[in-house]
């Protein structure tokens, strides 16, 4: 993608998302790719980026640990290892062991999670762990970068060797110090070292009297440091034992640098894959902060947005400076935030060029910059704060001519500036090109500037590109309105308040509203009267007729939105009732299977019999009485199978009625202890066993429950005591499924069903169930989590295991 001008960012807005990510980088290889971060030239690559955007946001939603830190800079390390024989400092060699330690982590955290993220995984399998650089590194070096005593044998020897001189060096000195004490030469200060030799303080008046060297004096000139003669031997001995330590060392670190040096190709491959997740973690925890989603993509140079807000405007309002809360130091609280109005609009499928009116401040430009700000953002790979459901294509040029651009320097007035500006868009601009356009025929005579900018439209409509025009001229209006390929848009005007809304409404030319603004801000009326009367009766008919338009629209709006919310709750008592529909069809499939199963065992049950009579009769050889006596009882028998293949025929079309609380038990009237009825819209009747207080105490097998009487619906009267009650517990627990598929589902309508759900679930004396809402964007498992935190059955919530469903299933304890 190319942009235009130099200043696109800052006029889009870009900057603010910029400086917003470069807050959440943490390294300076995050800095540097940031800093170097072009917009997407290729749709897979966007694709792609995209992607591992937002498997990273859902890792992050979902409170998953991702082992990102802490991560150094290690190039100039490198640099210096790389001539033979030479070796870095501990603190390099341990920012490497600790970076390759991250970039362990992390590439074992994805590969076990690939089914859930991916890209992720796929991202992080070009990086080459290096354990064993690690273990070397770890066998020679302390977490503080100290070299350890058993870094090498000799050196363990030699630190052993240099403790025990040491402490025969501090014996002697003190012996030496406590001698020039008593004799008045030193005081008691304690030994000390200089010139990397031990000595002790002796007053400078006396230094003849003490054998030994002189190595320094203090400042004042009156202490002077000496070292005993009888040390002279032990502290070259010391200074022999450290500088051999020091070799060792040495040859340690070189030994190491070598092995680092060895690998210095994987390792800066491995900067380059840490450095890519460092940016990737910015850009998701900033998606998250704006509630932004990745949407739709599309190769037709279709723009779609839906509930859009600028991303600037949601920080300054809402108070989104990193990782604050909006409050100024010392500040007790912040002033309520004010909301961005969602911005609705659609670009490039049955219009390619938009011109957009409406009154000053009414929130035209931020339209046009919204468009051009998310496409921007999307071609950088990062999610935009609107619905999942917008769409955007991958521009290859976007052009602007926002704002005053004169220039002293350059001899440029305010129109000259336009005129530059235009010139490049009509010669750059192809069919894959977003052209914004701010006040179109500004900086000059308006007759004349809007019939320039007409003819520039015209020709960027003619070459395809997606172009988006502001302005206060009439006839752009009228051309619009009569131009193939051309739209009007406008920015709604409350003529009750005479405020803007700042709501973007498509087909509509908007009015400047100058005159009512004018009279809001105190002018007065006789004024305005003359004003009108120059402005021409031909132009005050056509703004009066424009805000006629503007508030029938509004008013049909209105009356649209209505319609709309009666039309999805009659949409929602619908799916209801069908769902109550499938599932009294499910129940009567069943019982009439079970009345099958019941008469294919009456049929077995009675072949045995006889099969047992013949041979009772055939055994004992009995008689004719003895023979018909049997044959009464045989009799019998087939009578008894009758009845009851008659009452198991006729089950299944009773038993539907009594699930749908239809029984011969009027479903009407108060409630009455005794009385079965059904919670809310459940399916699963339960028993009334008291009454007080307004409150119910429902009873199903094991489980009690006080419920208001306004939550119960009565479906039947008491059961007759000498029935069995127990197969009401039975069939509920054969009802309650363990799971539910919510997925795709709108929020309420998926509340709605697992609460049923769960009702269902606890009458059941079920343990643990799972909901399937899927991944998403992670509203839907996010909404539902709120309503399981609340609900005072439910004793925990968490994510599924990776092999059980992972982010997409939740796992519900009752």
């Amino acid at each position: 993608m190319e942009t235009y001008p130099d200043s696109l960012d800052e006029k889009l807005g870009f900057d603010v998302v910029r400086d917003r990510l470069a807050a959440r980088v943490q390294s300076p290889l995050g800095k540097e790719r940031l800093a170097s971060m072009q917009p997407a030239r290729t749709m897979g690559w966007l694709r792609g980026e995209l992607g591992r955007v937002e498997e990273l946001q859902g890792a992050f939603q979902y409170g998953d640990s991702v082992p990102l830190s802490p991560m150094y800079d290690l190039r100039d390390a490198l640099r210096r290892a790389a001539p033979e024989e030479a070796y870095v400092d501990p603190e390099d060699l341990m920012a490497t062991r600790r970076t390759l330690v991250t970039l362990r982590r992390l590439k074992k955290h994805f590969e076990a999670r690939r089914e859930d993220y991916p890209r992720l995984a796929d991202a992080v399998a070009r990086a080459t762990p290096l354990p064993d650089l690690e273990e070397h590194v770890a066998s020679i070096l302390d977490e503080d970068a100290s070299i350890r005593d058993d870094a090498s044998p000799e050196l363990r020897r030699l630190r052993q060797q240099i403790r025990s001189k040491e402490k025969e060096l501090r014996r002697t000195l003190d012996k030496a110090l406590r001698h020039a004490v008593q004799e008045g030469h030193a005081t008691g200060e304690q030994a000390t070292l200089r010139g990397g030799r031990m000595v002790i303080p002796v007053r400078a008046s006396a230094k003849g009297k003490v054998e030994g060297f002189v190595h320094d004096r203090s400042a004042s000139g009156q202490t002077v440091y000496i070292e005993p003669a009888a040390c002279l031997e032990l502290n070259n001995e010391l200074r022999e034992l450290q500088s051999a330590e020091q070799d060792e060392i040495e040859r340690i670190l070189r030994q190491v640098t070598s092995h680092v040096r060895t690998e210095s190709d994987a390792i800066e491959e491995n900067l380059k894959v840490l450095a890519q997740f460092d940016l990737l973690r910015a850009k998701a925890r900033f998606a998250n902060r704006l509630d932004a989603v990745v949407p739709k993509l599309n190769d037709e140079g279709h723009v779609e947005i839906y509930e859009g807000r600028n991303p600037v405007l949601q920080l300054h309002f809402e108070g989104l400076d990193d990782e604050t809360d909006g409050r100024a130091p010392g500040e007790e609280e912040a002033l309520p935030p004010r909301e961005v109005v969602p911005l609705d609009i659609e670009l490039g499928a049955d219009f390619r060029t938009l011109v957009i009116t409406g009154p000053n401040a009414g929130g035209k430009t931020v339209t046009m910059k919204t468009v051009g700000l998310f496409s921007l953002m999307l071609a950088y790979g990062l999610p935009v704060p609107a619905a999942p459901h917008s769409s955007f294509p991958l521009f290859d040029q976007i052009v602007a001519d926002i704002g005053d651009e004169q220039s002293i320097e350059d001899d440029l007035s305010t129109f000259s500036s336009h005129v530059s500006n235009l010139r490049h868009m009509l010669s750059a601009a192809g069919d894959n090109a977003l052209v914004l356009i701010d006040e179109a025929g500004t900086g000059t005579d308006p007759d004349e500037g809007a019939a320039l900018a007409q003819a520039v439209l015209e020709r960027l409509t003619e070459a395809g590109a997606r172009t988006i025009a502001t302005t206060h001229h009439g006839t752009l209006k009228t051309y619009a309105h009569e131009a193939e390929a051309v739209e009007n848009g406008s920015m709604e005007f409350d003529q009750e308040t005479l405020r803007p809304t700042h709501r973007y409404q498509e087909g509509v030319p908007g009015s400047s509203y100058a005159f009512e603004i004018a009279r809001r801000m105190g002018l007065s009326g006789d004024l305005l009267d003359r004003a009108r009367g120059l402005a021409g009766t031909q132009k005050t008919e056509m703004e009066n007729l424009i805000t006629t338009f503007e508030r029938r629209t509004q008013e049909l709006e209105d009356e649209l939105y209505d319609a709309r919310k009666a039309r999805e709750k009659a949409e929602a008592e619908q799916q209801r009732y069908e769902e109550k529909l499938e599932k009294l069809e499910k129940e009567r499939d069943e019982f009439r299977q079970q009345a099958l199963e019941e008469a294919e065992r009456i049929v077995e049950e009675a072949n045995a019999r006889i099969e047992n009579t013949i041979r009772e009769i055939k055994e004992a050889q009995a008689d004719s009485e003895t023979t018909q006596e049997a044959r009464q009882q045989l009799e019998d028998y087939k009578q008894s199978l009758q009845t009851r293949r008659e009452e198991a025929e006729a089950e299944p079309d009773r038993a539907p009625a009594e699930a749908n609380g239809t029984s011969s038990e009027a479903s009407v009237g108060p409630i009455n202890e005794g009385d079965q009825v059904v919670v809310d819209d459940g399916s699963t009747a339960v028993e009334v066993q008291e009454i007080e207080d307004g409150e119910a105490l429902v009873v199903m097998g094991s489980m009690h429950m006080h419920v208001p009487l306004g939550r119960l619906t009565r479906v039947g009267g008491p059961e007759p005591e000498d029935e069995d009650t127990g197969g009401s517990t039975d069939m509920a627990a054969l009802e309650a499924s363990p799971s539910i598929d919510v997925r795709g589902q709108r929020v309420d309508e998926a509340r709605r069903q697992v609460q049923h759900f769960l009702d269902d679930a606890v009458a059941a004396n079920l343990d643990t169930v799972e909901i399937l809402h899927g991944k998403g964007t992670g509203a839907l498992r996010s909404a539902l989590h709120e309503m399981l935190a609340d609900r005072p059955d439910v004793a925990d919530y968490r994510k599924a295991p990776i092999e059980e469903g992972g982010a997409g299933v939740t796992k519900v304890d009752l």
